[in-house]
């Protein structure tokens, strides 16, 4: 028998056919009668599509329910509203991206390319339910599963499934005023991608209605290849004003509609909205983020009442976990919530008017899944934030109390967990540093007639894509260091390949280092890393202070200033690395994207003795450019704290540059303004200061294009070859 053929990774076998890993599922379901597990997967011909596969937890047997090939949707270019959504939510694969079952099972929701398809579940037949030659967003089935709702030119239709007719329930829609669309700061800073909500029992339908009249007008310029288009943007600076966002509600069957007055200042923001206990729920968040409050309003009178206010020194995390518990009790609203007001993010009931700790300690709950009356299924983590797991928490003891909590998940790594609507079975995709993925089936109720077991397994054996460069891969490792404030900073690196140059190996920090993001796990790590090792480079990340899923003293450390505690971090990050044998700590280089990228540019100017070469990514380079939801929540506004805007500036440092810089942006980039790019540029021309620039014609905040990512990838090794 021959030996297996060893590679060495390139970055076109990165980008290109079949996907080196496609086989874990992504967005596990389970179907509304329990039968079936459904996920989307990408295709082995196309890394960019994907299909909907099924399998069945009776026979084990997988099949490709759903090609993505087989919808056209296509009506044209995409409308504004759609571009707008998949940037937001960063999605770049076509085909089926989403899918949603009617209440019954019977059917299945595809949105495809703009359009709306019904299938149905026994036949597989298939029918087109939005008109030829248009595009809609934001597809979903009402609660009866009488109607499916979208969002067509800033108006809101359903679509009544019986009479196969549409009704048009706003018509003012158009210009700057959109119905039933989360606005550009909801999407983009909030994690808000919904702008409308059914009531339970589908009578009433509360919207937004969005007015961006309020944001002055610029021209934003996206050069393309061959032109130039000016686009007028309203773009939100911070400091300035943001969209009036109102929000109505409907009397679906009698046309009644009126507003719901959720603000108490004008500039307040609509930061979620649910129906709870028969009424519209509302989180209202403050203009300067450090007062959060959760009110009800009758849908029918308009008359409210504050359930609970959640207060911060420095600003309030915004989450998804407020979880309704149905049965009535005859004592008033019955949900639970997740809280910071002790510093970690904890469990909470919400009971006869009271606020009741469920969780304790150290540690973090993430999300809540699932619950009823005497249990729930909560994810999270209490040993280690490099690790997610799956716990169950009883609703009736005190926290601490035997019994009171129990981890569901044993093996060490990223638990990531979906819950059976009976919450008795979850479907659960684990990843960890030595295992590229599995599905496994979790049985909760200890009284289930079913063993638990493994749904899919990604195993690097056989003809898997990955096998030849199996013999050089790297498996990363984990450890901490100490801020120097004295708190844990974890890091993960990731050793080179090859016999060791005279004086050690050169390393590349791979950064991000911004709010609510962590890059510091037990996963599978990024094919990024071993592109890197394969070439000779140690690889080092770091999860500096500010950084998410932690509590908040760690994240308080950027509050009023950012990039100098981010950046002292990343110091502690390259003393550790001096005294690794292997390294040669004159040849550090630093990388990253967006705030990464941010990260990278203050690194390289605030200590070139320690950073030698910097490619910065579609960077941040003053924060007056930037939008207000994010920013004012580190820096409040511009009038309020102009020394720390100043000072978070990358173009107050700039005078500073000493190493080897290379600036890459997106030329049609909607989210970091190529502005941001421009202005440095002009200020390191200025003082006759040397950099390297390279901008994508056409390209978004994700520089996504399969062309585009062979190409920066290649220019950022050529780049390191040069001064690393």
């Amino acid at each position: 028998m021959s030996e297996p053929t060893v590679s060495e990774l390139t970055v076109e076998r990165l980008f290109s056919d079949p996907p080196l890993f496609g086989g874990v599922p992504q967005n596990p379901q389970f179907s509304p009668d329990g039968r079936f597990v459904t996920y989307l997967r990408a295709a082995d011909d196309d890394r960019e599509r994907l299909d909907l596969w099924r399998m069945d937890l009776a026979s084990g047997e997988h099949v490709c329910w759903v090609p993505g090939t087989r919808l056209d949707g296509s009506a044209g270019e995409a409308s504004a509203a759609e571009k707008a959504e998949r940037e937001r939510r960063r999605q770049f694969a076509r085909g089926i991206t989403a899918y949603r079952f009617s209440p019954d099972g019977r059917s299945l929701l595809l949105p495809v390319d703009g359009a709306g398809f019904l299938m149905d579940v026994a036949s597989g037949e298939l029918r087109r339910i939005t008109p030829a030659g248009s595009r809609q967003t934001d597809l979903r089935f009402s609660p009866d599963g009488a109607s499916v709702t979208w969002v067509r030119d800033g108006n809101l239709i359903r679509y009544d499934l019986a009479g196969n007719r549409e009704v048009a329930l706003t018509r003012d829609g158009g210009g700057t005023v959109s119905n039933g669309l989360a606005d550009f700061i909801a999407q983009e800073e909030m994690h808000r991608f919904d702008g409308y909500w059914w009531s339970p029992d589908s009578a009433w339908l509360a919207f937004t209605r969005v007015d961006e009249s309020p944001i002055a007008e610029s021209q934003r310029f996206e050069i393309l290849a061959d032109e130039i288009t000016t686009v007028p943007q309203r773009y939100p600076y911070a400091g300035a004003a943001n969209a009036h966002v109102r929000l109505l509600v409907l009397h679906v069957s009698s046309g009644r509609l009126h507003e719901l007055p959720y603000q108490v200042e004008p500039d307040d923001y609509l930061a979620r909205v649910g129906w709870l206990d028969g009424r519209v729920s509302v989180q209202r968040q403050s203009r300067d983020q450090k007062t959060l409050t959760l009110s009800l309003f009758d849908p029918d009178s308009g008359a409210w009442e504050q359930l609970l206010e959640e207060r911060a020194a420095t600003w309030v995390n915004l989450h998804d976990n407020l979880m309704p518990i149905d049965e009535p009790d005859g004592q008033g609203p019955d949900f639970l919530w997740t809280s910071e007001r002790t510093g970690h993010s904890h469990l909470y009931r919400y009971r006869a008017g009271e606020l009741q700790p469920l969780t304790s300690g150290d540690g973090r709950i993430n999300r809540v899944l699932w619950a009823n009356r005497q249990r729930a299924l909560v994810s999270g983590w209490f040993d280690t934030p490099t690790e997610q797991h799956l716990f169950e928490v009883a609703l009736n003891a005190s926290p601490g109390q035997p019994g009171a909590m129990r981890r569901l998940t044993a093996r060490a790594g990223w638990h990531d967990p979906t819950v059976s609507s009976d919450g008795k079975r979850v479907v659960d995709r684990l990843s960890s540093l030595d295992l590229p993925g599995r599905l496994d089936l979790i049985v909760v109720d200890p009284e289930a007639d079913e063993e638990p077991r493994s749904l899919v397994t990604e195993s690097v054996s056989g003809e898997h894509p990955y096998v030849p460069y199996l013999p050089h891969h790297r498996t990363p490792r984990l450890g901490t260091l100490t801020a120097a404030d004295g708190q844990t900073l974890h890091y993960r690196l990731t050793e080179p390949r090859g016999p060791e140059p005279a004086g050690g190996f050169p390393v590349i920090v791979n950064v991000y280092g911004g709010p609510g993001v962590q890059r510091v796990k037990n996963e599978w790590p990024p094919l990024l890393l071993q592109l890197l090792s394969h070439r000779g480079y140690g690889v080092i990340e770091l999860d500096n202070r500010g950084t998410g899923n932690r509590d908040r003293r760690f994240e308080a450390a950027i509050h009023r200033r950012l990039g100098a505690a981010e950046v002292q971090d990343q110091i502690e990050g390259a003393r550790f690395l001096a005294t690794v044998p292997w390294v040669n700590a004159d040849r550090i280089g630093v990388f990253g994207h967006s705030y990464g990228g941010y990260m990278a540019l203050m690194c390289l100017l605030q200590r070139p003795d320690v950073f030698k070469a910097a490619v910065a990514v579609a960077p941040v380079t003053d924060w007056r450019l930037y939008d207000t939801h994010y920013t004012e929540r580190y820096l409040e506004t511009p009038e309020s704290n102009p020394e720390g805007y100043a000072a978070s500036a990358v173009t107050s440092h700039a005078d500073r540059l000493d190493g080897h810089l290379l600036i890459v942006h997106g030329m049609a980039d909607d989210n970091v303004l190529y502005t941001h790019s421009t202005r440095l540029f002009r200020t390191l021309q200025a003082s006759n200061l040397a950099f390297e620039m390279m901008a994508y014609p056409g390209s978004k905040h994700g520089l996504q294009e399969r062309d585009v990512s062979i190409h920066r990838f290649t220019q950022l090794l050529e780049f390191f070859g040069r001064n690393l």
